[in-house]
C-alpha cells in the first residue's frame, strides 16, 4: 500500500507547476506583524534566521527559531504575530503550487516545518530567489525564480520523513487518488477510458470529462505516460526483455515501441544502451 501511495506522491510532483509571487528579505518584521486566523490562496516559505514571533496554522501553535524553514499551504488557517521586541529576521515568498486543478495542499498533507541542516546554502538559495524575483524587466528571470522555487521545495520534501507525507483524505482528493491508483494497480490490463469510467461508475464521455478538469489531460494520456515512465524504470533497472516489458505495462510489444520511440525518440533497445551507459559514466564505472 505504501508503494501505491508514493507512486501516486511522486505523479503529482511530476505535473507540480510552482510559480513565484514574491520573494524578500526582512531584517526585522515591524511591530504590527501581526493576523488572525485566515486563510490565503497562495503558499509561503519562511526561512528564519533569528528572532522571537508566534505562528498557528490551523489548531497547531509554533515559536519558531534560528535554523527552521516554513512551508504554510494554501488554504489553510494561517494566523501570526510578535510576542517581543525581539521580532522575525527572515527571508520570506509566496508562492502557487498546482496538480492540474488542485492546489498541493489539497493533494498530500506535511509537516509545516524542518530543520535545515546547511543554513550558508539555504541563505543562498532565498537570496538567489529574492534577486530573481526583482528582475521583473530580464525576460528570464522567472525561469529562473521557478527553478530556484523547485529546489527550495525539493530541499524540504527530501528532509520529511517518508511516512510524514501523506495522501489527503478530503472526498474529492480521495476520489482522484483512488482513480490513479486504479490506473497504476491495473497498468498491465487493456486499459481504456471506458474500462476506467466503469470501473467508477461513471458514463464515459463524463469521466474523459471529469479526468481532464482534475490533471489537465487525457485520460489516455496520462495512461501512456504512466507507462512509458515504468517502462523507462524497467529498461534501466531489470534485465527484463522488451516483450516481457511491454506485456507488464498492457501493451503489444509493436505498438509499445511505436509509442515509446513517439514519446523519446529512442526505440526501447536504445534507451537502455543510453540510460545504461548515462548510469556507468555517473557512477565512475567506464572511462569519460
Amino acid at each position: 500500500m505504501a508503494g501505491n501511495r508514493n507512486e501516486i506522491i511522486q505523479s503529482y510532483f511530476k505535473t507540480l507547476q510552482l510559480e513565484l509571487m514574491v520573494a524578500s528579505y526582512c531584517d526585522r518584521v515591524s511591530r504590527n506583524w501581526r493576523r488572525p486566523l485566515s486563510t490565503d490562496g497562495f503558499n509561503r516559505f519562511y526561512l528564519i534566521l533569528g528572532g522571537e514571533g508566534w505562528l498557528q496554522v490551523k489548531r497547531q501553535e509554533f515559536y519558531p527559531v534560528s535554523g527552521q524553514l516554513y512551508f504554510l499551504p494554501s488554504d489553510t488557517p494561517l494566523a501570526y504575530s510578535i510576542i517581543s521586541d525581539n521580532t522575525f529576521h527572515k527571508y520570506w515568498c509566496h508562492f502557487s503550487a498546482n496538480v492540474g486543478s488542485f492546489h498541493l495542499s489539497h493533494l498530500i498533507d506535511f509537516p509545516y516545518f524542518i530543520e535545515v541542516d546547511d543554513m550558508p546554502y539555504m541563505q543562498l538559495l532565498f537570496e538567489k530567489l529574492k534577486k530573481a524575483s526583482q528582475k521583473s524587466g530580464d525576460i528570464t528571470s522567472p525561469l529562473r525564480a521557478n527553478t530556484i522555487l523547485y529546489e527550495i521545495l525539493t530541499y524540504y520534501m527530501d528532509r520529511l520523513p517518508p511516512q510524514a507525507i501523506r495522501l489527503s483524505s478530503s472526498p474529492a482528493v480521495s476520489r482522484s487518488n483512488q482513480i490513479l491508483q486504479y490506473i497504476e494497480e491495473h497498468l498491465a490490463e487493456p486499459l481504456t477510458p471506458k474500462a476506467l469510467a466503469e470501473a467508477f461508475h461513471y458514463s464515459p464521455n463524463y469521466f474523459s470529462r471529469y479526468f481532464k478538469n482534475l490533471f489537465h489531460v487525457t485520460p489516455i494520456e496520462y495512461i501512456n505516460k504512466v507507462r512509458i515512465e515504468r517502462a523507462k524504470w524497467l529498461l534501466t533497472h531489470s534485465n527484463q526483455s522488451i516483450e516481457k516489458i511491454a506485456s507488464q505495462i498492457g501493451l503489444e510489444r509493436f505498438y509499445f515501441s511505436n509509442l515509446f520511440k513517439r514519446s523519446t525518440t529512442l526505440s526501447p533497445s536504445e534507451y537502455r544502451v543510453a540510460a545504461r551507459s548515462s548510469y556507468a559514466r555517473e557512477a565512475g564505472l567506464e572511462e569519460n
